[in-house]
């Protein structure tokens, strides 16, 4: 009797970050690159600067790939309700959106990742936490259906 081989197929999902930097100072983007290098995402840059990083071709481009979307600027960019729409996870400077809520996923609350201050060590953080949560399914589906709260 001849044994078989089981072939056990598994699902990876890779998270797509995008780094809005429309608006962002080139020196963040460069700061910010080597680290980002070193993390299990595609990550990718809509705007100008850290050569060394993607970039994506077009705003459409990056909507349709983006779970995380990461603003790197003092205000939303003007497609933000758009991004929410589509489930995209943001990830932005606290106070930016008035409604925004630092996810917590002990109390499963939260609607976004937020930083205190634009800077390389708080970006990154938040960024790493959206990564972390981004592998636990139940949770980011819940992340995602709370941020139709930002929602004008």
């Amino acid at each position: 009797m001849a044994k078989t081989k089981k072939q056990i197929k598994l699902k990876v999902r890779i998270p797509h970050v995008i780094l809005d930097a429309r608006d962002a100072t080139g020196h963040l983007l460069d700061d910010l690159a080597p680290g980002l290098e070193q993390l299990e995402a595609r990550v990718r840059i809509l705007g100008d600067g850290a050569d060394s990083l993607a970039h994506a071709f077009s705003l459409e481009e990056a909507m349709e790939e983006a779970h995380i979307w990461v603003i790197l600027s003092d205000t939303v960019p003007k497609e933000f309700n758009m991004l929410i729409e589509r489930g995209i996870v943001p990830v932005m400077i606290r106070g930016v959106h008035p409604k925004a809520e630092n996810y917590s996923p002990s109390q499963e609350k939260g609607n976004a990742f937020l930083f205190p201050e634009l800077t390389e060590w708080h970006v990154y953080g938040s960024i790493v936490r959206a990564l972390e949560n981004f592998h636990f399914s139940y949770d980011w589906e819940n992340l995602r259906n709370h941020g139709k709260s930002l929602l004008d």
